[in-house]
């Protein structure tokens, strides 16, 4: 797609670098962000950009969403889709699923809802459900969502079967597992996210100890990926994900990216991109790859979101000083979260260098000319 030819996007060039980026510049809300790095914005066909939509000083998400066709620039806000945490996933057919209160709804491009999912009231029983799922990923083999959610004083993992709607729970936890994803190889495997909690009754805070975990559907294994990855104890691990060959990627805050073939035992990890680095992200290949650094240092210094080139070692800023949101980092979560979209043609983040909160893409092809 020509985004120079369209008309609800503003090109705008980093400053040092000469990087370009595309920013959605048509308004549907105050706030417009990309998506959280593990789900693509895009669409797999790379035709439809979906965004969030927050309407400050209210603290519930919606959807928006735009054609990147110059010759047919269509884009519609969803008010409808009243998502939690960071849950919406692009399927297949350019629909979106996305989780509110104890269901998983589908919402098509035309705006019509049906749920798809439902845990069972009967299992709830009344108690505060804070979370169904964090981002909702799909199996490989298409059947099922995957669902890491927080319930009462307690967290639990389930799957969602797409085709009787019933939601079936895997196992419960008396501390903090979220972030789950679905191997997008494996239909039987996905990682767990041990996470940092708050005790609703005391407010003790708690730190996670051994990051990401390996469990499959059959409940025959739960594992973790690094056992020398003691968090604080000389290693940092955060913010994994999966490749889409099935490779093990995460962030290390202080060492950099990291990458694990969990086919082949013992596992080893693999340094793939020397840090301090927040969130990254990779192309299909596992040779492009981009980053944000660090939004957790906005107090202190601008953040830079980055590219890197695996091959030739070599990195390049595509925003050289993003400013600190002027509305505040929180409660909005304004990290930039950048992402590569399923094809590798772009790099997809949150940008707040106008002033205000915009999803950007930046062309990869445009990346690699100034390299």
């Amino acid at each position: 797609m020509n985004l120079d030819r369209h008309p609800f996007f503003q090109r705008w060039a980093d400053p040092q670098t000469g990087v370009v980026s595309y920013i959605l510049d048509r308004r549907v809300a105050p706030i417009q962000q990309s998506f959280y790095f593990t789900n693509p914005s895009l669409s797999p066909d790379e035709k439809w950009l979906w965004f969030y939509t927050i309407f400050p000083p209210g603290d519930r998400n919606t959807l928006g969403v735009v054609s990147l066709d110059p010759d047919n620039p269509l884009i519609r806000h969803f008010p409808q889709a009243q998502f939690t945490e960071a849950s919406p996933l692009v399927d297949a057919d350019g629909s979106i699923l996305f989780a509110m209160r104890n269901h998983v709804y589908r919402l098509t491009l035309d705006g019509e809802t049906q749920v798809v999912c439902t845990l069972d009231p009967d299992y709830i029983k009344r108690r505060p459900l804070a979370r169904l799922a964090t981002h909702l990923t799909r199996s490989a083999d298409g059947k099922y969502l995957l669902l890491d959610g927080e319930l009462a004083n307690f967290w639990f993992v389930a799957l969602g079967d797409l085709a009787t709607g019933e939601v079936k729970v895997l196992h419960e936890f008396g501390r903090c597992y979220d972030h789950g994803q679905f191997s997008p190889v494996d239909p039987k495997l996905f990682s767990l996210a041990e996470d940092w909690w708050i005790d609703n009754t005391s407010g003790q805070y708690f730190i996670y100890e051994q990051r990401t975990w390996l469990m499959d559907t059959e409940q025959t294994r739960f594992e973790p990926l690094l056992v020398d990855g003691w968090y604080g104890h000389g290693s940092a691990p955060s913010h994994e994900w999966w490749s889409q060959d099935g490779w093990m990627c995460w962030t290390d805050y202080q060492k950099g990216v990291y990458e694990c073939d969990i086919t082949r035992r013992p596992w080893e990890a693999t340094l793939v991109w020397p840090g301090p680095l927040c969130h990254s992200h990779c192309d299909a290949t596992r040779r492009y790859y981009c980053a944000d650094e660090s939004p957790y240092k906005w107090e202190k210094q601008p953040c830079r979101i980055i590219f890197y080139d695996r091959a030739r070692g070599k990195e390049l800023d595509i925003v050289s000083a993003m400013p600190k949101p002027p509305m505040g980092r929180n409660p909005y979560h304004l990290d930039p979260h950048p992402q590569v979209s399923p094809r590798g043609t772009y790099v997809v983040y949150t940008t707040v260098v106008r002033g205000t909160a915009d999803v950007a893409l930046a062309p990869v092809a445009g990346v690699l000319e100034r390299m």
